[in-house]
């Protein structure tokens, strides 16, 4: 039988990762990808942002904001935004023009919410976990972790992302670690300082996991779902947050499944030559229409299935923001979101 073509593997071994980084990290984490990966990456990515009462105040806010009444849409916006830094690089006037709305949007928000962005450790985490996040899920799964190589590059790339960022008042970020093994240490630092639980925050996570579950697995399987996103979360993450562990047997088992079927697909298939972007980038105007309306129709079903999944959590119980889910789910939409908002979070333009 033909072996399958490994020409990532190969191109990156010839890479100088001091020089070529850049592009190490393009080949290393933009291919591959679909709609269910992107997805399942931001489930695990962003509940670790909000553990602290400021971060998951601004994104719940009073009414559960984007996270419930635009949940999908938040999610694709996020992933095709992430997709575009990825492919580009943080030199790439693309990736530039997106970070900057991003920076826009914080400064938005900031004035609302005086004070909430104005943490430098809160933007070193979040790009130090971006950083390590794929050697931190093949070790999960039972695999190896990323090269050497691919460790120098992702440090690299996350510094350079580094400068296009500010904090509250245009402040730039600073202490960026000097290395990866740095970026592992500040990450495990973050993690294991104990916090209290915020109310908001556990709702935030809750939406962020249920809308995964929602959009991908079928009623019936809606449990395996959500054992599947715990069973691969920091275990820091989901006590902070509240949120029960997995089960056991599910904590053990499914990674190693998860690191089976990548590891099936790797061996057995060829490499794409076409990332994620550019299938997107590619597709007809018909195509990117049919995911819009079902990205729609499922930012309208959510907030309502939500609800009666988590408006009478016991252990929330007197929690006023649980205790408003139903009122708030059947607004049609955040009070708080206006069309400035909305341009600003149109941040790959994949779909426009």
């Amino acid at each position: 039988m033909k072996k399958p073509n490994k020409w990532i593997a190969k191109k990156i071994e010839s890479l100088d990762p001091h020089k070529d980084y850049i592009e190490i990290w393009r080949l290393s984490s933009s291919y591959r990808l679909n709609d269910f990966m992107q997805n399942f990456i931001y489930a695990l990515t962003f509940p670790n942002f909000i553990v602290t009462d400021w971060g998951s105040k601004v994104v719940w806010r009073e009414d559960g904001g984007k996270v419930l009444h635009r949940s999908t849409s938040r999610a694709e916006q996020t992933s095709s935004a992430n997709a575009l830094w990825w492919f580009y690089g943080p030199n790439d006037e693309r990736t530039i023009k997106s970070v900057d709305s991003i920076n826009k949007l914080h400064a938005y928000w900031a004035k609302q919410y005086p004070g909430v962005f104005s943490y430098n450790e809160d933007y070193v985490y979040t790009l130090a976990f971006s950083a390590i996040l794929m050697h931190r899920l093949k070790l999960k799964m039972g695999a190896p972790g990323i090269s050497e190589k691919e460790k120098i590059a992702a440090h690299l790339f996350w510094r350079d992302m580094s400068k296009l960022f500010y904090a509250e008042n245009g402040q730039p970020i600073t202490d960026y670690p000097d290395s990866f093994e740095e970026l592992v240490e500040y990450c495990e630092q973050y993690e294991n300082t104990p916090r209290p639980t915020p109310e908001r925050a556990n709702l935030v996570a809750k939406a962020i996991y249920e809308q995964f579950v929602f959009r991908f697995f079928p009623p019936q399987l809606h449990w395996f779902g959500h054992q599947l996103i715990r069973s691969m979360s920091l275990p820091t993450t989901l006590k902070t947050l509240g949120i029960d562990p997995p089960d056991p047997m599910a904590a053990e088992i499914l990674p190693r499944l998860m690191g089976y079927i990548f590891w099936q697909i790797e061996e057995n298939t060829d490499d794409p030559t076409e990332s994620y972007i550019e299938e997107r980038l590619r597709m007809s105007s018909e195509d990117k229409k049919s995911i819009r309306r079902e990205i729609k129709n499922l930012d309208e079903r959510f907030p309502d299935h939500f609800s009666q999944q988590y408006k009478k959590d016991l252990k929330f119980s007197g929690c006023p923001y649980h205790a408003a889910l139903e009122e708030i789910a059947s607004n049609k939409k955040s009070n708080n979101e206006n069309y400035f908002i909305e341009e600003l979070e149109k941040n790959s333009g994949a779909l426009d």
